[in-house]
């Protein structure tokens, strides 16, 4: 749970009221619809706005309201294809400290506090990953599960977590590598092992992995590639009906071959056409 006082001004990093005004520069924060502070410069409110009262962040959390919603037609969906390196590290379980989860809208994760730039229900701060609003040396732990991608300076989002990790806290970031193009709300980068050594090279240890493999690459590839011909979303109810079965249909014949990257994972060049990958760095 948020203990507001441990949150600082965007703009000092000065120490904040009750009201969420910053002792030290005077700048004054609001609260979302939703009670969470919104901790954000003006040039950032002003970058995300579409998503903190516009139209985006309602179809933002229309979209994981869709996603969470569990109802007959969903159970007819085939799996997907995402096989889960078992040498990656699970999601991090609660314990005592200061945890923050970037990137949270849609997944709460227990023990977290939960950061985004979507002021949606379950988000407990409004805030730029760019800019963190906690001192340095104060956080025990930060989790992002592909969120670096959609941010247009992936190197100061990595820097601002090792200022704000205490001595030997620990990130632990999921990207993609080969990947599709996926907007939310946009779609920036991709990131070699070479790209992951650069960007972390100033925490003290370095682990980076592969946490989808070569299969789960092409398998989404050729998802994506049928959906350009056979789209589900948009056009006619009947045509989108259609497509959504024969895409489905496909889907329940490949997702088995998912199961060939518990091989291939363990294959020396495995990495060159890795889905994702996963870094877990000790400051």
């Amino acid at each position: 749970m948020l203990d507001e006082q441990q949150l600082r001004c965007v703009e000092c990093y000065g120490p904040l009221n009750s009201e969420l005004t910053c002792r030290q520069c005077g700048t004054k924060y609001e609260r979302a619809a939703t009670g969470a502070p919104i901790l954000m410069t003006a040039a950032d409110r002003e970058r995300y706005g579409v998503l903190l009262e516009g139209e985006g962040g309602a179809q933002m959390q229309a979209t994981y309201s869709r996603r969470s919603r569990s109802n007959w037609l969903r159970k007819l969906y085939p799996p997907e294809p995402v096989y889960v390196n078992p040498s990656a590290p699970p999601l991090p379980a609660p314990r005592p400290g200061l945890h923050l989860w970037i990137g949270g809208a849609g997944l709460r994760l227990p023990g977290f506090v939960n950061m985004d730039v979507a002021a949606v229900p379950g988000v407990d701060l409004v805030a730029n990953a760019a800019r963190l609003p906690f001192p340095s040396e104060s956080l025990d732990s930060i989790a992002c599960l592909a969120l670096l991608e959609h941010v247009a300076d992936p190197d100061r989002v990595v820097a601002e977590m090792h200022r704000a990790l205490k001595t030997a806290g620990e990130a632990q970031v999921v990207v993609p590598f080969c990947h599709p193009y996926h907007a939310y709300p946009a779609d920036y980068s991709r990131f070699s092992r070479e790209r992951l050594e650069g960007m972390f090279a100033n925490f003290s240890k370095i682990e980076i992995g592969i946490r989808t493999g070569p299969t789960v690459t092409m398998l989404t590839f050729l998802t994506y590639y049928l959906k350009l011909f056979l789209p589900v979303h948009g056009g006619s109810v009947i045509r989108r009906g259609v497509n959504r079965i024969i895409v489905g249909a496909v889907g329940w014949l490949i997702f088995p071959l998912k199961y060939l990257d518990v091989w291939m994972n363990r294959l020396p060049s495995a990495h060159v056409l890795a889905n994702h990958l996963y870094v877990v760095a000790k400051r």
